[in-house]
């Protein structure tokens, strides 16, 4: 239920900007978006269904599973979520903070930060990506 919500409110600000969608079917006022699926490799393959309609504002449905890191990254745009199922790990150079089912997060741009999942079953998580990700924007390291 928290999830349709947010996604209902995220998508709402995203009729407010105007954007154009990947795909749409209109009925009346509604724009409906049809998802992107991207497969990635990291250590493990993660699913992501990337709903970014602008360069703006990016929004991402992420699956990834038990074991999954990214590897440290520096974001240029600031990433918000909200934890549906599973344990979500931020790893900053200052420590590392869990974040559990029905949990919001908040990584402000320009941070260094190691994305995994840190519990023992799978990780799905909603994004809110303001700009939307594009490869620039993530600058990879091998430590903080």
């Amino acid at each position: 239920m928290i999830a349709r919500i947010f996604v209902v409110f995220v998508l709402v600000f995203i009729g407010f900007l105007e954007a154009t969608p990947q795909t749409t079917s209109t009925s009346g006022d509604c724009l409906q978006i049809a998802p992107k699926t991207i497969q990635i490799t990291d250590n493990v393959a993660r699913s992501l269904m990337d709903y970014t309609t602008s360069d703006e504002l990016g929004l991402n449905q992420m699956f990834a599973p038990a074991g999954w890191t990214e590897p440290i990254v520096r974001l240029q745009f600031e990433l918000r979520g909200i934890v549906l199922r599973g344990t979500l790990g931020l790893q900053f150079a200052e420590g590392t903070c869990l974040f559990e089912k029905n949990e919001g997060f908040i990584v402000p741009t320009h941070t260094k930060v190691r994305i995994f999942n840190a519990g023992a079953s799978d990780l799905h998580l909603i994004e809110v990506l303001r700009p939307a990700y594009t490869e620039q924007r993530a600058e990879v390291f091998d430590s903080f």
